[in-house]
């Protein structure tokens, strides 16, 4: 019945338009362009009679609010693209969904007036970078003592996983977490399971059996090479950085026994594999979640591997020579990127969904997006950025990679153009501890169209060297990458902000295990307001004063400051002012948030006090309004004091995360972008 008043309604507001007077009609033409994304409008343009992925954004819902709004919201928006496309996976969190729909269904779906905003779901890949600089050799350097590791207990094994209940009419199948294979030298390539869900009510962090891809077509990447991993040349043990846990004092964290114990960080990537260097002599590869084409291995691309292996690397393989940043954190993988090396935003929608209902089953506490899209018009109308936004709010820190579009200026992709989140800009560390001579690598990204300045800091990102999944993707590409240890043990060289935003994830997680109490805006405050000075011998200027942020991470700045009793601080345009107190220094105030983000919580605000930065805006009493008079939208929003709100006296409850199921459509019919790792991450 639902569907069916929906379309009647989409085929009556058609009609209007059709009949309505001239003055009506141009009106109502000038209205629905605003509710197209205009890079997706220039697709229909060009193409009208092709398939484009879309994510359909519905408005807010109305009150009184039925039980779980976000998801209704969301199944309507499945609707009409069942209507006019093809569905593909719902969307709660931001009270959309993701299809396919050609021009003539686009223009349909956006006359709807339950319609917010009709995106392009963009394609997102790993942040790799050209890398053209002349490399001198660097200086040798000592293999890195292993750190002190605490014994650990026998970990919980991972709770079974169940299917949330929706109320979808008819339930399918959503990708589950599977336990991390039993570690081996060379992990065996397990399939992902595909039995059907059992819907069980629970009342911890569940999800549901996952759905059966059809793999995409794509370009064989093993087709000219063979499939045998190359044999890697006898490259010195120093060709590569083993130092960038030195630069960012990370090793002197380590010494006093802080080392990101306990926490987890969920890398957001092409999958982990269960190397020794995170799986021995304690397993701390927790789950795994696949949100992207079908995988017979964990990591098929190898880029994520390497991103966790910066994070929570232990040198286990190495004898301690190349570790990462916080050798005893925890690593989820949430795999959002395809075996071509690309993946789009709904999947990282999605994957945010599940790690928000998963987080306290495994003490998620930071999230890594090493990835970027093209960036919109704006952060508000990217529904990345709205996505991570909620995530933020709800206490998981967002570390996200700036992107390689440098050194010109408005260069950072989405969604490290999103004010909220930590942004991560890169340097070359020249293979030296010191950073006097360091550099802003030339391909890092910076500054926004928002004229935010972006990125937040940064750090080393050039000739990163981490764990090498053999036969991988990258690895098969990119042989003259491979760096041998000195005990012949062998790992991988890679640059770009993609590698440079796990050295800060893995920063957060050692602030994390000695401070678990702070919370997002806290911890970006102390990183942030303690960087380091660098590049003083360099003789090598910013492109602009903005471009490295606040300078370069310093961990052991960030864990040790400690003001005052009394004293207070505030960040300001990404620089901590003053004597830096934790109960009160935050970042991020005064920011206004993305639109999805405001439509998809007003259930959860609704009821809260209003308060406004202008009570006259626009000559309106602004005090005068309830929230039965107020228009919620983008005036509203602007004017609203968002500062005002105490983030965890919020009813989350009325929104239910990952309970809407991917849809029975076939992996086959999504066009994934030809979008090739080789043609992702150029010379080294």
């Amino acid at each position: 019945m639902r569907r069916r008043l929906i379309g009647i309604g989409c085929v009556l507001a058609i009609v209007l338009l059709a009949v309505a007077p001239t003055a009506s009609t141009a009106r109502a033409e000038s209205i629905v362009p605003d509710k197209i994304d205009p890079a997706l409008r220039q697709m229909m343009q060009a193409n009208p009679a092709s398939l484009l992925p879309v994510i359909v954004e519905m408005q807010s819902a109305a009150a009184p609010f039925a039980a779980a709004p976000n998801v209704s919201r969301a199944n309507e928006a499945m609707d009409l693209l069942r209507l006019y496309g093809t569905p593909v996976a719902g969307l709660a969190l931001i009270d959309s969904a993701a299809g396919f729909a050609n021009a003539p269904g686009i223009q349909a779906i956006s006359i709807s007036p339950t319609v917010a905003y009709v995106h392009l779901d963009a394609t997102v890949v790993p942040a790799f970078a050209l890398d053209p600089l002349p490399t001198p050799p660097p200086l040798p350097t000592p293999p890195l003592p292993l750190p002190t590791l605490t014994p650990t207990p026998t970990p919980v094994p991972t709770p079974t996983p169940t299917p949330v209940p929706t109320p979808t009419p008819t339930p399918v199948p959503t990708p589950t977490p599977t336990p991390t294979p039993t570690p081996v030298p060379t992990p065996v390539p397990t399939p992902v399971p595909t039995e059907p869900p059992t819907p069980v009510p629970t009342a911890t962090p569940t999800t549901a059996p996952t759905a059966t891809p059809t793999p995409t077509p794509t370009p064989d990447i093993t087709a000219a090479t063979s499939t045998e991993s190359p044999s890697p040349s006898p490259t010195a043990p120093a060709l590569g950085s083993a130092v960038y846990p030195h630069v960012v004092n990370a090793d002197q964290a380590w010494a006093q026994g802080t080392t990101g114990r306990g926490v987890t960080v969920a890398v957001f990537d092409s999958g982990v594999a269960a190397d020794p260097d995170l799986v021995e002599p304690t397993n701390r590869l927790l789950a795994s979640v696949n949100f992207a084409d079908e995988r017979l291995i964990s990591d098929p691309g190898g880029h994520g591997t390497h991103v966790a292996g910066i994070v929570a690397g232990n040198g286990r393989r190495s004898d301690g020579q190349f570790v990462g940043v916080a050798p005893e954190a925890n690593i989820v993988d949430v795999r959002v990127l395809s075996s071509n090396g690309s993946g789009r935003i709904s999947s990282v929608v999605r994957g945010i969904e599940w790690v928000l209902a998963h987080r306290t089953a495994y003490n998620i506490r930071v999230l890594n997006l090493s990835f970027g899209a093209p960036t919109p018009t704006s952060y508000r109308t990217d529904p990345m950025s709205a996505a991570i936004e909620i995530a933020w709010r709800r206490g998981l820190v967002v570390v996200v990679a700036a992107g390689n579009g440098g050194p010109g200026r408005d260069t950072v992709a989405s969604p490290g153009i999103d004010p909220y989140a930590i942004t991560v800009g890169a340097t070359d560390d020249n293979g030296t501890i010191s950073a006097r001579d360091d550099t802003l690598a030339p391909f890092s990204s910076w500054g926004t169209a928002d004229s935010n300045a972006k990125p937040d800091l940064v750090a080393p990102g050039r000739r990163i060297v981490s764990i090498r999944v053999q036969g991988s993707a990258l690895d098969l590409l990119f042989p003259d990458r491979v760096v041998v240890a000195a005990n012949g043990s062998t790992y991988l060289r890679l640059s770009g902000t993609s590698m440079s935003t796990p050295v800060v994830a893995g920063a957060v997680a050692l602030l994390l295990q000695l401070r678990p109490n702070l919370d997002p805006d806290q911890v970006k405050a102390l990183l942030v307001g303690t960087t380091q000075q660098y590049g003083q011998d360099s003789g090598v200027a910013l492109p602009d004063p903005q471009a490295d942020g606040s300078g370069l991470l310093d961990v052991l700045a960030a864990i040790q400051s400690s003001p005052p009793a009394g004293s207070t601080g505030s960040v300001g345009d990404g620089v901590l002012q003053g004597a830096l107190n934790v109960a009160e220094a935050r970042a991020n105030r005064g920011l206004r948030p993305a639109d999805a983000f405001a439509r998809t919580l007003l259930p959860c605000l609704r009821g809260l006090p209003l308060r406004w930065k202008d009570p006259t805006l626009g000559g309106i009493l602004w005090g005068s309004l309830t929230w039965d008079s107020v228009a919620w939208d983008s005036v509203a929003w602007d004017n609203f004091d968002w500062d005002s709100i105490a983030w965890d006296s919020v009813a989350w409850d009325s929104i239910a995360w990952d309970s809407i199921n991917w849809d029975s459509v076939a992996w086959d019919s999504i066009a994934w972008d030809s979008i090739n790792w080789d043609s992702t991450s150029g010379r080294d």
